[in-house]
Protein backbone atom coordinates (compact mmCIF):
# COMPACT_ATOMS: atom_id res chain seq x y z
CA UNK A 1 0.00 0.00 0.00
CA UNK A 2 -0.37 3.55 0.68
CA UNK A 3 2.66 5.30 1.27
CA UNK A 4 3.91 5.48 4.95
CA UNK A 5 7.04 5.81 6.90
CA UNK A 6 8.83 4.40 9.98
CA UNK A 7 11.82 6.13 10.69
CA UNK A 8 14.70 3.89 12.51
CA UNK A 9 18.40 4.88 13.24
CA UNK A 10 17.92 7.67 10.05
CA UNK A 11 16.94 4.73 7.99
CA UNK A 12 13.32 5.34 6.15
CA UNK A 13 11.25 2.21 4.97
CA UNK A 14 8.09 3.55 2.27
CA UNK A 15 6.46 1.33 0.63
CA UNK A 16 3.28 1.89 -1.96
CA UNK A 17 4.19 5.16 -3.98
CA UNK A 18 2.85 4.96 -7.13
CA UNK A 19 0.65 2.38 -8.97
CA UNK A 20 -0.29 -0.35 -6.99
CA UNK A 21 -0.40 1.71 -3.66
CA UNK A 22 -4.08 1.13 -3.65
CA UNK A 23 -2.95 -3.53 -3.61
CA UNK A 24 -0.72 -2.39 -1.56
CA UNK A 25 -2.79 -1.63 1.21
CA UNK A 26 -3.97 -5.33 1.15
CA UNK A 27 0.09 -6.00 1.60
CA UNK A 28 -0.73 -4.17 1.63
CA UNK A 29 -0.23 -5.15 -0.13
CA UNK A 30 -0.61 -5.18 1.91
CA UNK A 31 -2.06 -12.06 4.89
CA UNK A 32 -5.22 -13.25 6.85
CA UNK A 33 -4.63 -15.83 10.08
CA UNK A 34 -6.28 -19.04 10.09
CA UNK A 35 -8.44 -18.26 12.86
CA UNK A 36 -9.72 -16.17 10.79
CA UNK A 37 -12.19 -18.50 9.89
CA UNK A 38 -13.16 -19.32 13.27
CA UNK A 39 -14.00 -15.71 13.23
CA UNK A 40 -15.97 -16.06 10.82
CA UNK A 41 -18.50 -18.82 10.96
CA UNK A 42 -20.42 -17.70 7.77
CA UNK A 43 -17.04 -18.81 5.86
CA UNK A 44 -17.84 -21.68 3.40
CA UNK A 45 -14.07 -23.11 2.35
CA UNK A 46 -16.42 -25.31 -0.12
CA UNK A 47 -18.42 -23.15 -1.51
CA UNK A 48 -15.22 -21.96 -3.55
CA UNK A 49 -12.13 -23.55 -4.30
CA UNK A 50 -8.91 -22.19 -3.97
CA UNK A 51 -8.27 -22.15 -7.01
CA UNK A 52 -11.28 -20.03 -8.26
CA UNK A 53 -10.83 -17.51 -4.92
CA UNK A 54 -6.89 -17.10 -5.93
CA UNK A 55 -8.99 -16.12 -9.35
CA UNK A 56 -10.33 -13.30 -7.60
CA UNK A 57 -7.73 -11.87 -6.11
CA UNK A 58 -5.65 -12.13 -9.68
CA UNK A 59 -8.70 -10.06 -10.93
CA UNK A 60 -8.30 -7.91 -7.92
CA UNK A 61 -4.55 -6.93 -8.87
CA UNK A 62 -5.26 -6.43 -12.52
CA UNK A 63 -8.08 -3.99 -11.75
CA UNK A 64 -5.84 -1.56 -10.08
CA UNK A 65 -3.46 -0.62 -13.19
CA UNK A 66 -6.35 -1.51 -16.22
CA UNK A 67 -9.43 0.70 -14.06
CA UNK A 68 -10.08 3.88 -14.12
CA UNK A 69 -11.19 5.30 -10.57
CA UNK A 70 -11.35 8.30 -8.64
CA UNK A 71 -12.17 8.16 -5.00
CA UNK A 72 -11.54 8.83 -1.10
CA UNK A 73 -10.75 6.45 1.58
CA UNK A 74 -9.68 6.21 4.91
CA UNK A 75 -6.42 4.19 6.42
CA UNK A 76 -6.21 3.57 9.53
CA UNK A 77 -2.89 2.43 10.48
CA UNK A 78 -2.46 1.75 14.24
CA UNK A 79 -3.84 4.59 16.32
CA UNK A 80 -3.21 6.79 13.16
CA UNK A 81 -6.04 7.66 10.65
CA UNK A 82 -5.19 9.12 7.24
CA UNK A 83 -7.37 10.47 4.41
CA UNK A 84 -6.07 10.39 1.26
CA UNK A 85 -7.80 10.46 -2.54
CA UNK A 86 -6.95 8.21 -5.41
CA UNK A 87 -7.35 9.28 -9.32
CA UNK A 88 -6.18 6.58 -11.73
CA UNK A 89 -6.58 6.51 -15.55
CA UNK A 90 -4.60 5.72 -18.44
CA UNK A 91 -4.14 8.78 -20.92
CA UNK A 92 -2.51 8.07 -24.62
CA UNK A 93 -1.38 5.10 -23.32
CA UNK A 94 0.43 6.11 -20.34
CA UNK A 95 -0.40 5.02 -16.98
CA UNK A 96 -0.93 7.90 -14.96
CA UNK A 97 -2.09 8.75 -10.84
CA UNK A 98 -2.42 10.76 -8.47
CA UNK A 99 -2.44 10.08 -4.67
CA UNK A 100 -4.06 13.38 -2.11
CA UNK A 101 -3.36 13.19 1.70
CA UNK A 102 -6.89 15.16 2.86
CA UNK A 103 -5.22 15.54 6.47
CA UNK A 104 -2.27 16.45 8.39
CA UNK A 105 0.40 18.70 5.95
CA UNK A 106 -0.69 18.95 2.05
CA UNK A 107 1.05 16.36 0.09
CA UNK A 108 0.86 15.24 -3.39
CA UNK A 109 2.36 12.24 -5.19
CA UNK A 110 1.86 12.22 -8.50
CA UNK A 111 3.01 9.40 -11.16
CA UNK A 112 3.18 9.75 -15.26
CA UNK A 113 4.47 6.69 -16.69
CA UNK A 114 7.39 5.59 -14.55
CA UNK A 115 8.15 9.07 -13.33
CA UNK A 116 6.99 10.12 -10.00
CA UNK A 117 6.68 13.49 -8.26
CA UNK A 118 5.99 14.90 -5.20
CA UNK A 119 4.44 18.14 -4.44
CA UNK A 120 5.11 19.04 -0.60
CA UNK A 121 5.85 21.32 2.17
CA UNK A 122 8.91 22.60 3.32
CA UNK A 123 10.36 20.69 5.48
CA UNK A 124 8.59 17.56 5.28
CA UNK A 125 10.44 14.22 5.36
CA UNK A 126 9.63 13.04 1.72
CA UNK A 127 12.49 15.77 0.64
CA UNK A 128 14.73 13.50 2.02
CA UNK A 129 13.82 10.74 -0.16
CA UNK A 130 14.71 12.55 -3.36
CA UNK A 131 16.43 10.44 -5.91
CA UNK A 132 16.73 7.49 -2.94
CA UNK A 133 13.51 5.54 -4.01
CA UNK A 134 13.39 3.75 -7.33
CA UNK A 135 9.90 4.50 -9.13
CA UNK A 136 8.20 1.87 -11.11
CA UNK A 137 10.42 -1.39 -10.03
CA UNK A 138 10.50 -0.14 -6.38
CA UNK A 139 6.13 -0.52 -6.53
CA UNK A 140 6.63 -3.68 -8.52
CA UNK A 141 9.05 -5.31 -6.10
CA UNK A 142 5.66 -5.63 -3.99
CA UNK A 143 2.79 -6.29 -6.06
CA UNK A 144 1.18 -9.86 -4.63
CA UNK A 145 2.33 -12.68 -6.22
CA UNK A 146 -0.52 -15.01 -6.32
CA UNK A 147 0.87 -17.93 -8.35
CA UNK A 148 3.32 -18.92 -5.52
CA UNK A 149 1.26 -17.89 -1.78
CA UNK A 150 -0.39 -21.73 -2.21
CA UNK A 151 2.06 -23.14 0.00
CA UNK A 152 1.81 -20.60 3.10
CA UNK A 153 -1.35 -19.28 2.69
CA UNK A 154 -5.71 -20.19 1.89
CA UNK A 155 -7.93 -18.16 0.10
CA UNK A 156 -11.78 -18.53 0.63
CA UNK A 157 -14.85 -16.65 0.23
CA UNK A 158 -17.28 -15.27 3.09
CA UNK A 159 -19.73 -13.68 1.82
CA UNK A 160 -21.04 -10.35 0.63
CA UNK A 161 -20.93 -6.91 1.81
CA UNK A 162 -21.36 -3.39 0.61
CA UNK A 163 -18.44 -0.70 0.74
CA UNK A 164 -18.99 2.78 -0.69
CA UNK A 165 -22.40 2.37 -1.83
CA UNK A 166 -21.38 -1.07 -4.30
CA UNK A 167 -22.01 -4.46 -3.43
CA UNK A 168 -18.55 -6.56 -2.95
CA UNK A 169 -17.65 -10.00 -2.68
CA UNK A 170 -15.52 -11.24 0.77
CA UNK A 171 -12.49 -13.13 0.53
CA UNK A 172 -10.56 -14.25 3.20
CA UNK A 173 -6.63 -14.99 2.70
CA UNK A 174 -5.63 -16.96 5.68
CA UNK A 175 -1.67 -17.70 6.33
CA UNK A 176 -0.68 -21.50 7.62
CA UNK A 177 1.58 -20.49 10.17
CA UNK A 178 2.09 -17.97 12.68
CA UNK A 179 4.92 -15.67 10.40
CA UNK A 180 2.34 -13.66 8.63
CA UNK A 181 -0.47 -12.06 9.11
CA UNK A 182 -3.61 -12.12 6.89
CA UNK A 183 -6.38 -10.43 5.00
CA UNK A 184 -9.80 -9.36 5.13
CA UNK A 185 -10.75 -8.52 1.50
CA UNK A 186 -14.10 -6.66 0.18
CA UNK A 187 -13.51 -6.81 -3.86
CA UNK A 188 -16.45 -4.95 -5.79
CA UNK A 189 -18.67 -7.63 -7.40
CA UNK A 190 -18.62 -5.90 -10.74
CA UNK A 191 -15.21 -5.21 -11.52
CA UNK A 192 -13.41 -7.09 -8.58
CA UNK A 193 -11.61 -3.56 -7.64
CA UNK A 194 -10.30 -3.79 -3.80
CA UNK A 195 -12.81 -1.65 -1.69
CA UNK A 196 -11.55 -2.76 1.53
CA UNK A 197 -8.99 -4.27 3.41
CA UNK A 198 -8.28 -5.66 7.14
CA UNK A 199 -4.94 -6.80 8.11
CA UNK A 200 -5.85 -8.88 10.90
CA UNK A 201 -3.09 -11.03 13.21
CA UNK A 202 -3.48 -14.31 14.79
CA UNK A 203 -6.55 -13.43 17.15
CA UNK A 204 -7.97 -11.76 14.42
CA UNK A 205 -7.16 -7.75 15.91
CA UNK A 206 -7.44 -5.44 13.20
CA UNK A 207 -4.11 -4.07 12.94
CA UNK A 208 -4.79 -1.61 9.80
CA UNK A 209 -7.72 -0.77 7.58
CA UNK A 210 -8.36 0.63 4.21
CA UNK A 211 -11.69 1.35 2.84
CA UNK A 212 -13.06 3.78 0.12
CA UNK A 213 -15.74 6.30 1.07
CA UNK A 214 -16.92 7.03 -2.69
CA UNK A 215 -15.47 5.44 -5.51
CA UNK A 216 -16.35 7.12 -9.54
CA UNK A 217 -14.86 4.47 -12.15
CA UNK A 218 -14.89 4.18 -15.96
CA UNK A 219 -15.70 7.16 -17.91
CA UNK A 220 -16.93 9.37 -14.96
CA UNK A 221 -13.09 9.76 -14.01
CA UNK A 222 -12.00 13.09 -15.85
CA UNK A 223 -8.43 13.54 -17.16
CA UNK A 224 -8.43 17.14 -15.44
CA UNK A 225 -8.64 15.19 -12.09
CA UNK A 226 -4.93 13.99 -13.02
CA UNK A 227 -3.70 17.75 -12.59
CA UNK A 228 -2.04 18.55 -9.20
CA UNK A 229 -3.34 21.30 -6.92
CA UNK A 230 -2.05 25.10 -7.62
CA UNK A 231 1.88 24.47 -6.29
CA UNK A 232 2.38 28.68 -5.89
CA UNK A 233 2.92 29.98 -2.36
CA UNK A 234 4.35 28.06 0.00
CA UNK A 235 4.33 24.74 -1.50
CA UNK A 236 8.03 23.37 -2.79
CA UNK A 237 8.14 22.29 -7.02
CA UNK A 238 8.13 18.38 -7.60
CA UNK A 239 10.51 16.52 -6.45
CA UNK A 240 11.61 13.66 -9.29
CA UNK A 241 11.88 10.03 -7.81
CA UNK A 242 14.36 8.26 -10.14
CA UNK A 243 15.38 4.56 -10.03
CA UNK A 244 18.37 4.18 -7.74
CA UNK A 245 21.48 3.41 -9.68
CA UNK A 246 22.54 0.00 -9.50
CA UNK A 247 19.56 -1.52 -7.69
CA UNK A 248 19.76 -5.39 -7.95
CA UNK A 249 18.20 -7.99 -9.33
CA UNK A 250 17.29 -11.62 -8.61
CA UNK A 251 19.39 -12.85 -11.64
CA UNK A 252 22.38 -10.01 -11.08
CA UNK A 253 23.09 -10.35 -7.62
CA UNK A 254 25.32 -7.66 -6.20
CA UNK A 255 27.16 -6.30 -3.52
CA UNK A 256 24.50 -5.69 -0.96
CA UNK A 257 23.55 -9.74 -1.42
CA UNK A 258 26.92 -10.84 -1.65
CA UNK A 259 28.00 -9.05 1.87
CA UNK A 260 25.10 -10.48 3.31
CA UNK A 261 22.85 -12.90 4.36
CA UNK A 262 19.98 -14.24 6.45
CA UNK A 263 20.52 -17.58 7.96
CA UNK A 264 16.75 -18.47 8.40
CA UNK A 265 13.75 -16.94 6.63
CA UNK A 266 9.98 -18.34 7.57
CA UNK A 267 8.87 -20.59 4.91
CA UNK A 268 7.98 -19.18 1.61
CA UNK A 269 9.94 -16.11 1.89
CA UNK A 270 12.08 -15.07 -0.81
CA UNK A 271 14.64 -12.30 -1.57
CA UNK A 272 13.00 -9.80 -3.85
CA UNK A 273 15.78 -7.36 -3.94
CA UNK A 274 19.07 -5.77 -2.84
CA UNK A 275 20.83 -2.74 -2.83
CA UNK A 276 23.49 -0.59 -1.70
CA UNK A 277 22.92 3.06 -0.78
CA UNK A 278 24.10 6.10 1.04
CA UNK A 279 22.01 7.73 4.15
CA UNK A 280 21.24 11.29 3.39
CA UNK A 281 23.29 14.31 5.57
CA UNK A 282 26.09 11.87 6.64
CA UNK A 283 26.57 9.66 3.32
CA UNK A 284 27.08 6.04 5.00
CA UNK A 285 26.74 3.17 3.47
CA UNK A 286 23.50 1.32 4.02
CA UNK A 287 22.96 -1.97 2.93
CA UNK A 288 18.85 -3.20 2.55
CA UNK A 289 17.77 -6.49 1.40
CA UNK A 290 13.99 -7.27 0.77
CA UNK A 291 11.92 -10.14 0.74
CA UNK A 292 8.31 -11.36 0.18
CA UNK A 293 6.58 -14.17 0.62
CA UNK A 294 4.18 -12.96 -2.45
CA UNK A 295 1.95 -10.80 0.22
CA UNK A 296 4.01 -10.28 3.26
CA UNK A 297 7.03 -7.90 2.99
CA UNK A 298 10.04 -6.99 4.51
CA UNK A 299 13.02 -5.02 4.57
CA UNK A 300 16.41 -5.48 6.41
CA UNK A 301 18.89 -2.36 6.49
CA UNK A 302 22.74 -2.83 7.46
CA UNK A 303 24.55 -0.01 8.27
CA UNK A 304 28.38 0.67 10.26
CA UNK A 305 27.22 1.24 13.91
CA UNK A 306 26.66 4.94 15.07
CA UNK A 307 29.13 6.54 16.68
CA UNK A 308 26.71 7.16 19.84
CA UNK A 309 25.82 2.99 19.53
CA UNK A 310 22.91 1.84 19.34
CA UNK A 311 20.74 -0.80 21.55
CA UNK A 312 18.48 -3.51 20.48
CA UNK A 313 14.79 -2.21 20.04
CA UNK A 314 11.47 -3.51 18.88
CA UNK A 315 8.77 -0.85 18.43
CA UNK A 316 5.54 -1.56 16.48
CA UNK A 317 2.45 0.86 15.22
CA UNK A 318 -0.17 -1.49 13.57
CA UNK A 319 0.78 -3.89 11.63
CA UNK A 320 4.60 -2.56 11.28
CA UNK A 321 7.39 -3.62 13.00
CA UNK A 322 10.72 -2.43 13.36
CA UNK A 323 12.91 -4.50 15.31
CA UNK A 324 17.18 -3.63 15.77
CA UNK A 325 20.20 -5.81 16.52
CA UNK A 326 23.71 -5.25 16.82
CA UNK A 327 26.13 -7.95 14.84
CA UNK A 328 29.75 -8.28 14.66
CA UNK A 329 31.96 -8.51 11.51
CA UNK A 330 35.51 -8.25 10.11
CA UNK A 331 36.19 -5.66 7.19
CA UNK A 332 39.67 -5.39 5.92
CA UNK A 333 40.78 -7.75 8.91
CA UNK A 334 39.40 -5.30 11.21
CA UNK A 335 36.50 -5.73 13.49
CA UNK A 336 33.69 -3.92 13.61
CA UNK A 337 30.07 -3.97 14.78
CA UNK A 338 26.68 -3.11 12.48
CA UNK A 339 23.28 -2.07 13.47
CA UNK A 340 20.77 -4.44 12.06
CA UNK A 341 17.46 -3.12 11.10
CA UNK A 342 14.33 -5.32 10.59
CA UNK A 343 10.84 -3.19 9.21
CA UNK A 344 8.28 -4.96 7.84
CA UNK A 345 4.70 -6.21 8.34
CA UNK A 346 5.30 -9.62 9.92
CA UNK A 347 4.83 -10.45 13.89
CA UNK A 348 7.30 -9.62 16.67
CA UNK A 349 8.64 -12.79 17.14
CA UNK A 350 9.54 -13.97 13.26
CA UNK A 351 11.32 -10.46 13.08
CA UNK A 352 13.16 -11.55 15.76
CA UNK A 353 13.80 -14.16 14.44
CA UNK A 354 15.18 -13.01 10.88
CA UNK A 355 17.15 -10.02 12.47
CA UNK A 356 18.98 -12.53 14.96
CA UNK A 357 20.14 -14.51 12.11
CA UNK A 358 22.00 -12.27 9.96
CA UNK A 359 25.14 -12.43 9.16
CA UNK A 360 28.15 -10.71 7.46
CA UNK A 361 29.85 -12.85 4.56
Amino acid sequence: MLPHNHEVTGVTHQRGLVPVLLALCVAAASGLPGSVLADNPSVDNHSADNQDAAALLQRMNSAFAALSYDGTFSYLNGNELTSLRVVHKFVDGVQRERLVHLNGAPREIIRHGERVSCIVMPGDDLLALEKSIPAGPFARAFVPDFERIADTYTVGRFGEGRVAGRMAMRVAVSPKDQHRYGYRLWLDKETSLLLRSELVDHEGNKLEIFMFNNIALGDDVANSALEPADVSGSLVSHLTLEPAAGRWQPDQPGDAQQMWSTQWLPPGFVMAGADLRRKPGSGQPVNSLMYSDGLAAFSIYIEPMPPRGAASMVSQNGATVAVTHTVGGTVDGAKQHFLVTLVGEIPVPTAREIVASVQRR
